[in-house]
């Protein structure tokens, strides 16, 4: 029940009649009169004390060195982290390296030709392999420089350290991503939406140079590039302002957002994205490497293509033209989100559960068995 009775003046109109300064040196005169005023009807004195604390906060921010400086380390190296993959994701920073390398490729050695409209360069399957490769080259080749000349530190600061115990990391990351993929696959034949055979078809010769292309790309310059951009430089600047589970919040969204431009992107499969990036994080987090990503990365990369033939993250061997490179020949049938349909594994609900028993199985493991 409201009880009503006479404003009571605050504690600022009491000091003005006693002749004694207000303590809050921060307002201008102007303000401050009229905030007096207010303060005497006994009307807005919580108001005057969130100002009062707001500003006179702004001021000790601007003249204190110390905070100016928290404030910079909190800001600017998630705006530096997204502006580049902003760049990559955009195309803009492949865009002069792809031009400078067609350019001489195309005048040199008439590679790639001319489009039946006389204007364009024909896109085959095996130039865009090459686009593929260079933007990954690009990529990588911008954030490592970003990484050591703007943020000024060194690739072991970045959990990517070159020791000789490098390969303990690495080798748990291959077990732990192929175990999961089999453990889909296998779910995926077991509940009658994925059937496979032996390959029985072959790839034309002159594709030979299109597979192996595909194959650097996907199985290793993507994993590689991937981590560094995400894991390697983004969630590193984040975690240094924001703290590791704003960052790994941060980082998944960033690492399925980048997903969204891939063929046949389903609502499912960017969620297991997502997923997927923070069993990653979590996993490079106990390992102290981000050698153990990578070697995630690609035990799921490699096996999805090359072994039992599904698309990868939407993109098949068919549109690469060489549909026959894997081991085995896939056949999916049922609801879209058991077998992830065009998408792949990616987008299926048995990738939803895997993908959870792993971040429930790396959060439970004791700190001092990693």
């Amino acid at each position: 029940m409201r009880r009503r009775g006479r404003a009571i003046p605050c504690q600022g109109s009491m000091s003005r009649r006693s002749g004694t300064s207000d303590p809050s040196p921060s307002l201008s005169s102007i303000e401050f009169e009229s905030l007096q005023r207010w303060r005497s009807w006994g009307i807005c004195s919580s108001i005057f004390s969130r100002i009062s604390s707001h500003r006179s906060t702004v001021s000790k921010t601007d003249g204190d060195p110390e905070l100016r400086s928290a404030t910079s380390e909190r800001l600017w190296p998630i705006v530096r982290a997204l502006a580049l993959h902003a760049l990559d994701w955009s195309g803009w920073a492949a865009y002069i390296p792809i031009l400078i390398i067609l350019g001489i490729t195309s005048h040199v050695a008439g590679w790639p030709g001319i489009g039946p409209d006389g204007k364009h360069l024909q896109i085959t399957s095996d130039v865009r392999i090459l686009l593929m490769v260079i933007g990954r080259l690009t990529s990588l080749s911008m954030f490592i420089l970003a990484w050591r000349l703007i943020e000024r530190k060194g690739l072991r600061d970045m959990l990517f350290g070159h020791s000789l115990k490098l390969w303990r990391p690495l080798i748990r990351g291959l077990s732990v991503g192929g175990g999961g993929i089999a453990l889909i696959v296998l779910g995926m034949m077991g509940s009658g939406s994925l059937h496979l055979t032996w390959q029985t078809g072959s790839i034309p010769s002159h594709s030979v140079l299109t597979l192996v292309g595909l194959l650097i790309s996907s199985a290793l310059l993507s994993p590689l590039a991937e981590e560094i951009e995400s894991r390697g430089y983004l969630f590193q600047n984040l975690a240094r302002g924001w703290g590791i589970p704003v960052a790994t919040i941060i980082t998944a969204l960033v690492f399925a957002a980048r997903h969204l431009q891939n063929p046949n992107a389903s609502l499912l499969g960017i969620i297991n994205i997502a997923l997927i990036s923070i069993a990653l994080t979590l996993g490079m987090l106990r390992q102290r490497s981000l050698w153990y990503a990578i070697g995630w990365h690609i035990a799921w990369n490699f096996p999805i293509l090359f072994v039992f033939g599904v698309p990868n993250s939407g993109y098949s061997l068919q549109v690469f033209g060489v549909a026959g490179a894997s081991i085995f020949s896939p056949t999916l049938s049922g609801v879209t989100w058991l077998t992830g349909g065009d998408f792949g594994p990616e987008g299926s609900i048995i990738t939803t559960a895997i993908i959870l028993l792993q971040i429930l199985a790396v959060w439970m493991i004791p700190r001092s068995a990693s």
